[in-house]
């Protein structure tokens, strides 16, 4: 699958969950949002090898 990080794309292969995604990626789970055909993905929620996802920082302040 394609894996859009800051602009970059990157290959990650097999059907694997977003928490798995993640992990294998080096990301924190709790500093970004994953989303699909505009639609925000959970952990839990599987991506299959054929889909295109992007990974967005989440930025906060105050």
């Amino acid at each position: 699958m394609q894996v859009k990080v800051n602009g970059e794309i990157k290959e990650v292969k097999g059907r694997k969950r977003v928490g798995e995604i993640l992990e294998e990626l080096g990301l924190n789970r709790e500093e970004v949002l994953v989303i699909k055909n505009g639609e925000l993905l959970t952990e839990s929620e599987w991506v299959e090898e054929n889909e295109e996802i992007e990974v967005m920082r989440v930025v906060s302040g105050g």
